[in-house]
């Protein structure tokens, strides 16, 4: 008698499905990228290829057996966006951030909820429908923002944005559930709402700061590396939340916004992890694909257009005004929109939420069913037509290519403030010391420490050019690289010129001792873009350092502030 041998069953072996998943999605993105596409558009498209809706090379039931993976990479992934929300680097852009977020979700929310319920006459489709709506993907919008090198104004609006938007859909899903719940008679109503609400981001936020405060103590103590600390704090705060029922995008968000405002290397933290990512998005993006129903398009209906296509005039009409009101920017507005179109994610997060929900699942089950298809079909279109658009906006606004060292990496919009009000040139010297250690987080020196250096300088010649230029610079014992800071006086300060007319563009300058020979050609290249009339004619009648950085950007770029790589 012949014993049987056992049947290998993909199924069985994890790790194998990963590697086959790597396996088929690398090379679909590199072809995609030579075909003129973004690598997630290939990686997606090849996982629907071998998924259930062509091939059935892999069956949905790989999502459930892989979904520990995909909860850590959108864990990761959201960690690093919550990594660019520094205050020192968004400081003087909060106007233009919430008022974009402000107004793309709410037109989104209000075009979807009023579009479900002009049609289906139910309002408890429109307080469900519209808040999913306004959840924007940040795992795609990392993904092409990587994949473009992509750097400036639009990119961070963009990352601020999808955060924000998160977190809007978030609280504006919970009172929509809580609003139900009253509805039918259990406990509700919008005081329940805000209570629901608080409670999913309270809880958030208390555990992603605490994992947040224990990995910065336990770094500095010398208890654990950084990236192996990060690490576990993600699996903690992915676990930990899903374990008290809250949103494993917000905990992770938070903890990634926690590091990004703590010490200036903590925030170097978040960006290490950006290697992992390519490994990581491509299995992602790939799984996603094969999890991809292509046969839901064609049952969505009437509902599921009126859904893509108020979202995307909410995204896209929201955007725009958002983006118009909040600055001058032209390349900002005009593109900002069609970057807040890929849609997963939380979106499929709060589904899964409301399919759980006992008192909406149970007395709106064909409500519930009907949202779900909704939902995931336009998850589909947005997630196979958003990374093109992504990358689409980064080109238009010609910020592809940018995140590279440059000669003078100082001259950001955070680093420059305008207009500067100051007495005389000691007060401005003063100012400009207090927001350059403010700006590139500096605990190892006080602002007395940064002002002597610098008056020392100044006391034995001053650091005033003629054409209305100063550059005063500082001597630090140490650093990672040259930092500074530009102020714009519009009055103009007496600041003993050699041509005897006040200085109107003050750039300040510390370098650190091993950066001296750097020093001369920051220096140059300073000297360089200032000596041109026409930017300086830009930079005096700027209202908003986002248009300072403007003129700068614009004006001169390949002139001064060349990249070092080419």
């Amino acid at each position: 008698m012949t014993k049987e041998l056992p049947v290998f069953q993909i199924q069985d072996n994890p790790l194998l499905m990963i590697a086959l998943i790597f396996a088929a999605g690398y090379p679909a993105g590199l072809l995609a990228r030579k075909g003129g596409m973004p690598k997630v558009t290939g990686n997606i498209l090849a996982g629907i290829l071998l998924g259930p809706s062509f091939l059935n090379v892999f069956d949905h039931s790989i999502a459930k057996i892989l979904e520990p993976l995909t909860v850590f990479a959108m864990g990761l992934i959201t960690c690093v966006v919550g990594g660019h929300l520094s205050y020192r680097r968004l400081h003087n852009a909060l106007y233009r951030i919430l008022s974009v977020s402000f107004f793309e979700t709410a037109f989104t929310v209000l075009l979807v909820s009023g579009g479900a319920y002009w049609y289906t006459g139910d309002p408890v489709v429109g307080l469900l429908i519209g808040p999913i709506a306004a959840a924007t993907a940040p795992a795609t919008v990392l993904a092409v923002v990587f994949e473009e090198r992509g750097k400036g104004l639009l990119i961070k609006t963009l990352f601020a944005a999808v955060a924000l938007d998160n977190v809007f859909a978030v609280v504006l899903f919970s009172l929509g559930r809580a609003q139900i719940r009253g509805m039918t008679g259990g406990e509700g109503g919008v005081g329940s709402g805000v209570l629901l609400a608080f409670r999913e981001l309270l809880f958030a936020v208390l555990l992603g700061v605490i994992l947040g405060f224990l990995l910065t103590r336990l770094v500095r103590f010398k208890k654990i590396e950084p990236f192996s600390g990060l690490l576990m704090a993600i699996l903690l705060a992915t676990g930990g939340a899903e374990a008290i029922g809250v949103s494993p995008l917000l905990t992770s968000l938070v903890l990634g916004i926690f590091l990004g405002n703590s010490e200036r290397k903590s925030e170097s933290w978040v960006t290490s992890l950006e290697s992992l990512e390519p490994a990581l998005m491509t299995c992602f993006f790939t799984l996603a694909g094969v999890d991809c129903d292509i046969g839901t398009i064609g049952q969505v209906g009437v509902l599921g257009g009126i859904y893509i296509i108020a979202r995307s005039a909410g995204k896209l009409g929201g955007g725009y005004l958002g983006g118009k009101i909040g600055t001058k920017i032209a390349r900002v507005y005009e593109n900002i929109g069609m970057a807040l179109l890929p849609h997963a994610g939380l979106a499929i997060g709060l589904i899964v939420i409301l399919n759980s929900d006992p008192v909406i699942a149970s007395n709106y089950p064909e409500v519930v069913r009907e949202l779900t298809n909704v939902v995931l079909a336009a998850v589909v279109i947005f997630e196979i037509i958003g990374p093109p658009l992504v990358r689409r906006s980064i080109r238009n606004a010609d910020e592809d290519g940018k995140d590279r060292q440059r000669i003078v990496e100082f001259l950001q919009e955070e680093y420059i403030v305008t207009p500067l009000e100051a007495t005389d040139k000691w007060d401005a010297i003063r100012q400009l010391a207090a927001f350059l250690k403010r700006t590139h987080g500096l605990t190892e020196l006080t602002v007395d420490d940064l002002v002597e250096s610098i008056e020392e300088r100044e006391k034995s010649i001053s650091t005033a050019m003629g054409s209305g230029v100063a550059i005063p610079h500082a001597k630090l014992p140490s650093g990672p690289d040259i930092m500074g800071v530009m102020g714009i006086c519009p009055n103009g300060i007496d600041f003993d010129a050699p041509d005897n007319k006040p200085v109107h563009y003050i750039i300040m300058i510390a370098t650190p001792r091993e950066h001296q020979q750097r020093h001369l050609q920051v220096m140059a290249a300073v000297a360089r873009m200032i000596s041109d009339t026409n930017t300086r004619a830009k930079l005096l009648v700027a209202k908003t350092p986002a248009e300072v950085y403007e003129a700068i950007e614009v004006e001169s770029k390949e002139n001064y502030n060349y990249f070092l790589e080419d």
